[in-house]
């Protein structure tokens, strides 16, 4: 004790503790430990007998702790690095994937390029009749090259309406009278004439994305429902009019009266197909904003200025549009038009007609010498700008690859298919 208590005294006070042979015995018993104090004559081997080996001498049970402890920590340790080291190994792995996928569509989309040149070369005309219009044939042709897997769709960007074709001339602030007339007709199909259910009107979108195009003319209101800057800087957020033509269709959702279920009417004639089944109709179905000439006499002017043609191809058109092409009254024969197209002989599965033929359409819907004349100054035989879509799949990932391309001849004669435009999705 380390009060002052002598031992001899804890011994004289104990009975068992009284006669020397019975102090181990005691201790056991009493499971006392005695630390020397300070000044106690009894140290080393004597205090030492005294002591509870069996309990308070061990110690097993510290070692056994701390081994349970840093098996523990290490065990914790090595899970974690088990679990980083395979999501390092499946990110390792998704990445080779997506790259493998990628590598696929970049192929798929030469594929189509390569296919687009070929065609340019063995024909003067572009139809749905040619391989290129073909999602089938190009899917075989990319598994023929070893890509297995590979969706490759070609679209004539040439078949649609061109928005920015509806001035005449940049900068400029014209009407062109041809494409006015093509948009107030297939925005007649979509908007209903009854004010009472729908508010909007094909004058009021036409005015207010004329309004969007032009410039020049000191931001002058066409007509009473057109739209400037002042309009849409009253707009949360603001925003100025462009006064310019247009690079990216998504842009007209920005232009009054414009939205992304325009083309949705359940009164209009294309929204249903055969068997009365739901056509999901689309701006860029329908619309491009490609299509610019450049006049080569003005390159060193130093005026730069340019036009849309604004020319539809009817041999790829989609059947709304060629609907918009037609006279008045003569646009529910659209159908027949589309279907002349791709008729095929059932038994040599080979399309029907030729459509190399300027005005072979005049005769299906009956037009006049005069009406045909009207149309044919809207319309063209031939493309030269495409939109390519790449898809590579596997194990239920996949990689679209999307581009605009233009085919043109070089200086030395030979047709290339240059990349305008390219995204990855």
């Amino acid at each position: 004790m380390r009060n002052g208590i002598q031992i001899h005294q804890i011994i004289t006070m104990n009975p068992l503790l009284r006669y020397p042979s019975s102090w181990r015995l005691a201790m056991q018993i009493s499971l006392i430990f005695l630390k020397p104090p300070f000044g106690c004559r009894w140290k080393g081997k004597i205090m030492n007998l005294l002591r509870d080996n069996r309990i308070l001498g061990r110690q097993d049970g510290i070692a056994l702790f701390i081994t349970l402890a840093l098996i523990t920590v290490l065990l914790t340790v090595t899970l974690e690095m088990n679990r980083q080291l395979r999501l390092s190994i499946r990110m390792t792995e998704a990445v080779r994937e997506h790259q493998h996928l990628l590598n696929a569509a970049q192929s798929g989309l030469n594929i189509a390029r390569a296919v687009l040149i070929e065609d340019a070369i063995d024909t003067q005309i572009d139809s749905l009749q040619e391989k290129w219009a073909d999602p089938a044939y190009l899917k075989q042709l990319a598994a023929d090259l070893g890509y297995d897997g590979l969706d490759i769709q070609i679209n004539d960007e040439m078949g649609k309406i061109q928005v920015n074709a509806l001035i005449r001339e940049y900068p400029g602030h014209e009407f062109n009278h041809d494409q006015k007339q093509i948009w107030d007709n297939l925005l007649s199909f979509f908007i209903s004439g009854n004010k009472a259910t729908d508010e909007r009107s094909p004058g009021e979108i036409i005015n207010c994305l004329k309004d969007w195009l032009d410039s020049g003319d000191d931001d002058a209101i066409t007509g009473i429902t057109g739209a400037e800057s002042g309009y849409y800087e009253t707009l949360t957020p603001p925003y100025a009019c462009a006064n310019q033509d247009i690079p990216a269709l998504e842009e007209l959702f920005r232009i009054k009266g414009i939205s992304p279920d325009m083309l949705r009417s359940k009164d209009s004639p294309f929204m249903s197909g055969p068997d009365d089944a739901q056509w999901d109709v689309r701006l860029e179905d329908l619309f491009t904003v490609y299509g610019v000439r450049t006049d080569p006499k003005q390159e060193n002017t130093g005026k730069r200025r340019y036009a849309y043609e604004g020319k539809i191809n009817i041999n790829t058109a989609p059947f709304p549009v060629i609907a918009a092409l037609l006279p008045s009254g003569k646009e529910d024969l659209a159908p027949e038009i589309d279907e002349y197209r791709i008729a095929k002989d059932q038994d040599s599965d080979h399309f029907i007609h030729d459509l190399s033929q300027k005005g072979w359409y005049a005769d299906i819907v009956g037009l006049t010498k005069k009406e045909k004349k009207q149309m044919e100054k809207k319309l063209t035989y031939t493309s030269r700008i495409f939109s390519i879509a790449s898809r590579a799949a596997v194990n239920s990932k996949e990689v679209l690859v999307k581009a605009v391309v233009t085919r043109v001849k070089n200086k030395d004669g030979k047709w290339t298919c240059d990349i305008l435009e390219q995204r990855i999705e």
